[in-house]
C-alpha cells in the first residue's frame, strides 16, 4: 500500500470518526431536548448580554495571539503586531478542518512574506496553544471541586489534564537539550531550532490563564442571558471558569473533531447540569445546559467569524525592507 493510500485512509478515517462524534452528541442532545421536561420555547434570551460574551472570546483570544506574537519576536521574526493579529484570527478557520494542522499552515503561509521561517512559525504556534491549554487545565483542575458534583467522565480525567498542564514547560526543557544534540551535527550556517526559554514559556502560561478567565466570563454572560433567574456572576464566576476550561481544553483535546465540536458541547453540559438540578430538577436542567452550551458555540463562532472574516479582507502592511550593512 502506497503512502498516498494511507494517507488518503487515515484522513478519511478521521473524518467519519469526527462525524460519528459529532453525530453521536447531537442525537444525545436531541433525547436531552425531547424527553426532559424542560421547554425551550418559554425561553426569553437577553441579546444584549451576548455581544459582550462575544467580545470576551474575542479578547481572550487577543491574550493568547499576543504571547505567539511574542515567540516569534524571541524567534527573530519581528512582525508588526498588526500582522502577527491577522495570521493568528485568519488561522482560526483552520481548527475547523478535522486534526488542526491547517492552524499551523494558515499562519506559516501568511507569514511567509513577513521574513517568517516555516519552522519558527510553526513551533512558536505549537509552543502557544500547549501553554493556552495548559493553563485551562491547571485552571480546570483546581476548579472541578466548584462544579458542585464531580462528575465520572470528568474526574477520572484529572491525571490526563495534568500531564497536558506539564507539557509546554517538559517540551521546553526537551527543546533545549534537542537543540544542543543537533547543533553538534549541523552546519554553524545552519539555522538554530526554536527553542523558547523556560521563563517565557511560564509567562505563557500567565497569558493562557488570563484568556480561560475571559471565556469564564463570557460564559457567565451567556448563562445570564439565557437563565436570568439563575445566581449572579459573583456568585458563579468560580465554576463558571472551571466549567469553561474543562470544556475547552476537553475539546482542544480532541483532535480530529473540528473546533472541538460537539466534545465542548457534551462536556460544558455535563459541568453545568447540577448547578440548575436543585431548583429544576435533573432532566430540566439537562436541557437548560445543553440550550447554554449551543448559544455559547454560536457567539462565540459568530464573533470569531466575523473578526477573521474582516481581518483576511483588510490587506496587511507590506513587509518591512532589510537593509543589509
Amino acid at each position: 500500500m502506497s503512502s498516498d493510500t494511507r494517507h488518503k485512509l487515515w484522513l478519511a478515517a478521521k473524518t467519519l470518526l469526527a462525524l460519528a462524534i459529532v453525530v453521536g452528541v447531537a442525537r444525545y442532545f436531541w433525547s436531552i431536548l425531547t424527553h426532559s421536561q424542560f421547554d425551550a420555547r418559554q425561553l426569553s434570551v437577553r441579546f444584549e448580554l451576548l455581544v459582550p460574551a462575544g467580545v470576551l472570546y474575542l479578547l481572550a483570544h487577543c491574550c493568547w495571539a499576543s504571547f505567539w506574537i511574542r515567540l516569534l519576536h524571541g524567534q527573530g521574526i519581528r512582525v508588526p503586531w498588526s500582522v502577527g493579529m491577522r495570521a493568528y484570527f485568519v488561522s482560526q478557520f483552520g481548527k475547523y478542518v478535522p486534526g488542526k494542522a491547517w492552524v499551523i499552515l494558515i499562519r506559516v503561509g501568511i507569514l511567509r512574506h513577513h521574513g517568517g521561517h516555516p519552522l519558527p512559525v510553526a513551533i512558536t504556534a505549537t509552543y502557544e496553544a500547549l501553554c493556552s491549554m495548559a493553563a485551562g487545565a491547571i485552571l480546570g483542575v483546581l476548579l472541578l471541586p466548584q462544579l458542585g458534583v464531580l462528575p465520572v467522565e470528568l474526574s477520572s480525567n484529572i491525571t490526563a489534564l495534568m500531564a497536558v498542564a506539564a507539557l509546554p514547560v517538559a517540551l521546553g526543557v526537551l527543546n533545549k537539550l534537542a537543540a544542543k544534540i543537533v547543533a553538534k551535527k549541523r552546519g554553524p550556517n545552519a539555522r538554530p531550532l526554536p527553542a523558547p526559554s523556560v521563563f517565557l514559556l511560564a509567562q505563557g502560561l500567565l497569558h493562557g490563564a488570563l484568556g480561560h478567565c475571559l471565556l469564564g466570563l463570557s460564559l457567565g454572560l451567556t448563562i445570564a442571558a439565557v437563565a436570568p433567574q439563575s445566581a449572579a456572576m459573583t456568585d458563579t464566576y468560580p465554576a463558571d471558569l472551571g466549567a469553561s476550561t474543562i470544556s475547552y481544553v476537553a475539546g482542544f483535546i480532541a483532535l480530529v473533531v473540528p473546533g472541538g465540536l460537539g466534545v465542548r458541547e457534551w462536556v460544558l453540559q455535563i459541568a453545568l447540569t447540577p448547578r440548575f438540578a436543585e431548583t429544576m430538577g435533573a432532566q430540566a436542567a439537562a436541557g437548560l445546559a445543553v440550550i447554554i452550551a449551543l448559544i455559547l458555540r454560536l457567539v462565540w463562532t459568530a464573533a470569531e467569524v466575523m473578526l477573521a472574516t474582516a481581518l483576511y479582507f483588510i490587506p496587511s502592511p507590506p513587509p518591512e525592507p532589510h537593509h543589509h550593512a
